[in-house]
């Protein structure tokens, strides 16, 4: 039985076209089946080191984050300058304002990070948001972050410092809290610790 008549057919010279034409367009169908493939394989590790490398940047954050509360569990004298002198700055002497701004200053130093993070789109939302309301909270509640940021907004470029200034703004521009309205003092007397911090709440409701 013959499945295929090749009687009459030319596969080279004259009336060979059609067999070359078919051949051509086999050669082109594998090339762009081997191209989508190519490709594909890179699309799919362009999105893998794309997660890979958001996650680095997830961690430096967080590393940042930690460093200047990490600072407070190492060193009890520290810790013991922040707690009183967050409240009450005007206490401290000189050396120990110093100590203080400079661990202020490495919150501030997170704070900027994590703001450029935002703006570059590497971190989620919900992480900067956190991370924002975290730093506007001790802004409002510990006069300490007022005093450093009178002796230091210079040191802060844009975008970060119309941020970080807003905060200020906002802080300024709030209404008294009950315990002011009734005349007794507003000013926190608590230890330093936050509420809590950003690295360990959940991502968008922080307290």
């Amino acid at each position: 039985m013959t499945f295929i008549n090749t009687d009459g057919m030319s596969f080279i010279g004259p009336g060979s076209e059609w067999f070359w034409t078919a051949v051509s367009g086999i050669i082109l169908a594998i090339t762009f089946i081997a191209i989508y493939r190519q490709l594909r394989g890179q699309r799919d590790q362009a999105r893998h080191n794309t997660q890979l490398l958001r996650s680095q940047v997830h961690y430096n954050a967080l590393t940042l984050g930690h460093r200047p509360w990490e600072m407070l569990i190492d060193n009890a004298d520290l810790a013991r300058i922040m707690t009183s002198g967050m409240a009450a700055p005007e206490a401290l002497n000189e050396v120990e304002w110093l100590r203080c701004s400079t661990h202020i200053s490495l919150q501030f130093d997170s704070w900027e990070y994590t703001n450029q993070l935002y703006a570059d789109g590497s971190i989620p939302t919900e992480y900067w948001a956190g991370e924002d309301d975290f730093y506007r909270r001790l802004v409002a509640r510990y006069p300490a972050y007022a005093r450093f940021w009178s002796e230091e907004e210079a040191s802060y470029s844009e975008p970060f410092h119309s941020h970080a200034a807003g905060a200020f703004a906002r802080k300024d521009a709030s209404p008294p809290t009950p315990d002011a309205r009734e005349g007794r003092s507003s000013t926190p007397t608590a230890p330093l610790a936050p509420d809590r911090h950003p690295a360990t709440d959940g991502q968008l409701d922080r307290g």
